[in-house]
């Protein structure tokens, strides 16, 4: 409720006790006047003043209860107006000169005074207010007796006692009247001066006026407060960050705050007086199910009610958010529920982590397969015999760690999401699979006999073969085994496929490896011929030269194997970096530089080549230990790496790969003899030689 809507409510319910009341002052004036004449028209026994008495007290009625509909309908300024003017209404009414309105405080025995009459106390002087009980003179007398005090006797010389609160001394008839509320003295009034004396009908008519005046007192009090609370508690639910809607017990819409409509899509204009459901679109995430209304349930029950997860808000515009919400009754002071708030807020973010975290929890995070925690619930799950026959494929991708190796993680990451594209392509929906390790995948297959678990195993290694990352094909090895009565434990399928796969691999790996490296120099000289002319013509200087140094067939073998394989690292290079270009950047030059690196980790991936691994590598050396990748000196570099480095160089010169370095109709090899600290010195000797023997 608005703070407008909230005045509007407490002006009505004021305007409304003041009715009540004046229907019923004026019936009972009415009745006053009948009783008047009645009494006027009677002549009774007990004469003319019984009878002026009566119509007396009677008028007095009538005045008191005018004083009351005053206080209940005038509006005052304060509270201190109010009483001042209750206390000088109340001078009229018991015909006293002087007065005063005291509130007291039972549990601090203390006296407040509020508002006396003019003349009580000396205008100079600021009075004191505050009084304890043990100071009240006479006039205290009414709360430790805890009765109306009559005093009418003429005081001459009033005793120190004999004072109202401030210090005027009593003089003459004197008053004092204690007015209860739930049996707890909530004030005093005192009056004094009054000609007549001072008897029970002003202490009734003084009690009446007093109770009236305190209780509307204490109801403004506690409706200011009131409204105050609920002011607070509004202007809260309006800025607080969470979505706010509150509707009456109809269900029609009182309010939304700005979250409420931001989320919703209607504003507070749009939405006031319309029906909840029109407005706050609630369903299910799944749209198969139904969705708690908290609202209805809260209105039903008469309880808050929670909604946790699966909530979603369609919004006016169509946008949908995921919700968490509670609603609660609103109660009024008599315990009534008067309306519902509701109070929810958009975790659609929150509602992603969580699906993202379940989903982690059970696939693996780079193939989007299965992981290996949910394959071993569902081996449990479903080792049942409905399921029977269960069989399972085991697989363990070949090349994986070369693919590593050579061309880095990230394509080894890209054959892994090869290979799980492929077995979703060729499984059935129901089938699971799951990535088992680094490199092993396990497929589930339910109601599969072993005819069809070795057609589908088929299909993946041909399917697969097709793939591959740069010049790594693609091959795994693949076993399955058949679970197909009850009594057969399914984790020893399990372990049976896996021997079968390990068995695979062993068969295939030697053809397996040959493919690869065969397919990597395949594809290089593809990508640049003139590199295959080059390492034929390196090959074949490195022959030559184990030949005339006389070396053991073995070696002269390695030699020419050496040569050949040198440059293999540059089937990473991209293929402008395999053009001779005299200007590089640093850049690409530093990217040149890594290819001996890359033929190591190539050769040293193969029995076959593994020995020629450390030539590769270390075949742009120097001498002097200006070389590259390690700097490495003088025999330091291994043998073949130092042949290599030579016959190289030298043909490189020859096909002009270094022409820019000759001096004008240079011959190479007069090049090659200048050279100093670059190459090994008798090495390069009997190269020369090599040379200037062949017959021209």
């Amino acid at each position: 409720m608005e703070p407008a809507a909230a005045s509007m409510l407490l002006i009505l319910g004021l305007f409304s006790a003041v009715g009540t009341l004046a229907v019923l002052l004026v019936r009972s004036n009415k009745k006053l006047q009948k009783s008047n004449e009645k009494t006027r028209s009677s002549k009774d026994s007990r004469g003319k003043t019984d009878q002026e008495k009566l119509i007396k007290k009677q008028e007095k009625m009538l005045f008191r209860n005018k004083i009351l509909v005053n206080v209940l309908s005038k509006n005052f300024r304060n509270e201190k107006k109010q009483l001042d003017y209750v206390l000088h209404e109340a001078l009229k009414l018991t015909e006293s000169k002087v007065g005063y309105i005291c509130f007291y405080n039972e549990k601090k025995q203390e006296f407040t005074l509020k508002t006396w009459s003019k003349g009580m106390i000396k205008e100079v002087e600021v009075p004191k207010l505050i009084y304890r009980l043990e100071e009240a003179g006479v006039w205290g007398e009414a709360v430790r007796q805890r009765k109306p005090i009559i005093l009418n006797i003429a005081v001459v010389e009033p005793s120190a006692g004999q004072k109202f609160p401030g210090g005027q001394k009593i003089v003459g008839n004197f008053i004092a009247i204690p007015i209860f509320i739930d049996e707890k003295i909530k004030a005093t009034v005192g009056f004094a001066g009054k000609e007549d004396r001072y008897d029970d009908n002003d202490v009734d008519e003084m009690t009446v006026l007093m109770n009236g005046v305190l209780t509307n007192l204490e109801r403004r009090i506690m409706q200011k407060k009131l409204f105050e609370e609920r002011s607070k508690y509004f202007q809260t639910l309006i800025s607080i960050g969470d979505g706010v809607m509150v509707v009456d017990p109809a269900g029609k819409i009182e309010m939304l705050n700005q979250v409420a409509q931001q989320l919703t899509g209607w504003a507070n204009e749009e939405a006031r007086g319309k029906h909840y459901t029109e407005v706050f679109f609630l369903s299910h995430e799944d749209h198969r199910q139904e969705i708690i209304d908290p609202i209805f349930t809260a209105m039903k029950t008469d309880q808050t009610q929670e909604l946790r997860n699966h909530a979603v808000l369609t919004a006016k515009d169509g946008s949908v958010f995921h919700l968490e919400d509670s609603a609660a009754p609103i109660k009024n002071e008599k315990g009534e529920t008067v309306g519902i708030v509701l109070v929810f807020r958009d975790v659609s973010e929150k509602n992603e982590q969580r699906k993202e975290i379940e989903y982690l929890s059970f696939h693996d995070a780079l193939t989007g397969l299965y992981n290996r925690r949910f394959l071993e619930e569902e081996l449990l799950r479903l080792d049942i015999e409905k399921n029977l026959p269960i069989s399972i494929i085991m697989g363990d991708v070949n090349g994986l760690k070369l693919t590593n190796d050579i061309f880095g993680h990230a394509h080894g990451d890209v054959f892994l999401k090869k290979i799980a594209e492929v077995m979703r392509r060729v499984c059935r929906a129901d089938d699971i699979i799951a990535r088992w390790g680094g490199d092993e995948f396990v497929i589930l297959l339910p109601k599969t006999t072993v005819e069809q678990a070795k057609q589908i195993k088929k299909r993946i290694k041909t399917e697969f073969a097709r793939d591959g990352v740069q010049v790594i094909k693609g091959n795994i090895s693949l076993g399955c085994d058949v679970k197909t009565s009850v009594d057969q434990s399914i984790m020893e399928c399990l372990d049976s496929a896996e021997e079968k796969m390990y068995a695979a691999k062993i068969l295939e790996r030697d053809d397996f490896k040959s493919s690869t490296l065969d397919s990597i120099i395949t594809t290089l000289q593809s990508d640049c011929p003139q590199e295959e002319e080059h390492a034929q013509r390196v090959s074949q200087w490195c022959h030559d030269l184990g030949v005339t140094m006389e070396l053991p067939h073995v070696k002269i073998r390695r030699m020419k194997l050496a040569g050949y394989f040198h440059d293999i690292g540059k089937i990473v290079l991209h293929k402008d970096l395999l053009e001779e270009n005299s200007e590089r950047t640093a850049e690409e030059i530093s990217e040149i530089k890594k290819h001996p690196i890359m033929g190591y980790r190539i050769l040293n991936a193969f029995d076959d080549t593994m020995s020629l691994a450390d030539a590769v590598l270390h075949h742009h050396e120097r001498w002097d230990g200006s070389g590259y990748p390690k700097g490495l000196k003088g025999e330091e570099i291994p043998f073949l790496a130092r042949v290599v480095a030579v016959a190289n160089y030298y043909d490189r010169l020859l096909s002009a790969k270094e022409g820019e370095a000759l001096e004008k109709n240079q011959h190479p090899l007069i090049h090659l003899e200048k050279i100093e600290g670059r190459f090994d010195p008798e090495i390069k000797r009997e190269f020369i030689n090599m040379i200037k023997n062949i017959p021209s």
